[in-house]
């Protein structure tokens, strides 16, 4: 096929898609204003929306103390987690969407105020009625991760929440608990791994005390049977390597000790782990429904739809005549000029009565 061909071919294309777009252009419009109505009626049904936000950001805590237990670990072949990562923003965005926060929400009770109401169960409220109680329980967690919105910011490392729902206490009530949720989640997993970390430096304590206790036996008996070991060069360098063999392991005891009591201290301290810097709130004015926007993304789905139906139709195969799809281009302009004309006319008719 040469190139004046293929050109050929082309122009035939758009003069059949051409043609059925003008053949058919009462039903893309049809199909437009039907998406535009259903859009707008879409956004009117809608309950309104209620979005409680928050904003927080972790604390970047000082690891000095602990780095020297981490050495030290080193030294002994064991690796302990640092707690960079878990202090990492994206780390907290993800743990508000988690299943560990999560799961103590669609097992909670909510009460809509203002109003009587004792409190209903998150699956009730939310109307989650179908299948056993495990399977209402996912259905809430999937529903939940729907409402939960979290993200970070870059620059700052601030991590935000939003919740939305259709009252605004239960938005601020799942929000509240969500920041409260994170704080405890993060001390209780603190706490736990300042535990193993105590038990870790608790044997290795024990065992650093028995074996500072050996070199110290082992010079107290050698100051004892050899009381002038300074008059000969041979015995005073066995006791100064002696006496370096027990100063090595005094001080790997005392940092074994002062260790232990950083991490006993860790395991019962309850301070917070994050800096609430916007308590959650919620407004009293329901979120802006964005009804244009929303009408024009109708508008534009129906006609898409109008489009296709269109080619659909009357594209359902390519035209093999290209005299026929101009013959049938130019008939389709002359129609909608006609129609056009018709209806000026028509308009004209109306005014001057």
């Amino acid at each position: 096929m040469n190139e004046s061909q293929q050109q050929r071919d082309d122009s035939v294309s758009m003069l059949t898609l051409g043609t059925v777009f003008i053949r058919d252009r009462w039903r893309i419009l049809r199909w437009t204003l039907i998406g535009g109505v259903l859009a707008f009626v879409y956004v009117l049904v809608q309950p309104p929306k209620y979005v409680a936000s928050a904003s927080f950001t972790p604390q970047q805590s000082s690891d000095a103390g602990r780095t020297g237990l981490l050495e030290l670990a080193g030294q002994f072949g064991v690796a302990l987690p640092t707690q960079n990562q878990a202090l990492s923003p994206d780390y907290y965005a993800m743990l508000l969407r988690s299943r560990s926060l999560l799961v103590d929400i669609a097992r909670d009770s909510f009460k809509i105020q203002p109003g009587p109401d004792p409190g209903q169960a998150f699956v009730d409220l939310f109307g989650i009625e179908e299948g056993s109680p495990k399977r209402r329980e996912e259905a809430a967690l999937k529903l939940l991760r729907r409402i939960v919105v979290s993200t970070v910011s870059k620059p700052t490392g601030v991590v935000n929440l939003s919740v939305q729902t259709k009252w605004p206490s239960v938005s601020l009530a799942v929000a509240t608990q969500l920041v409260n949720g994170v704080d405890e989640f993060n001390r209780r997993t603190k706490q736990v791994q300042a535990a193993a970390e105590r038990k870790f430096i608790e044997d290795r304590l024990q065992i650093a005390s028995l074996e500072l206790r050996r070199v110290e036996d082992r010079l107290q008996s050698f100051l004892s049977g050899n009381r002038g070991c300074c008059a000969s060069p041979e015995l005073a360098f066995q006791r100064d390597r002696l006496e370096r063999e027990v100063s090595s392991h005094q001080q790997v005891f005392n940092s074994l000790t002062q260790a232990y009591e950083d991490a006993r201290i860790r395991e019962v301290r309850d301070t917070p782990l994050i800096t609430v810097i916007d308590f959650p709130s919620v407004s009293d004015e329901p979120e802006p429904r964005q009804l244009p926007k929303r009408i024009l993304l109708g508008l534009l789905l129906g006609a898409f739809v109008g489009v296709v139906l269109a080619l659909m139709s009357g594209m359902i195969s390519q035209r093999a005549d290209p005299q026929r799809d101009v013959d049938a281009f130019v008939a389709a302009l002359g129609e909608a000029k006609g129609d056009v004309l018709a209806r000026t006319r028509w308009i004209r008719h109306l005014v001057r009565r």
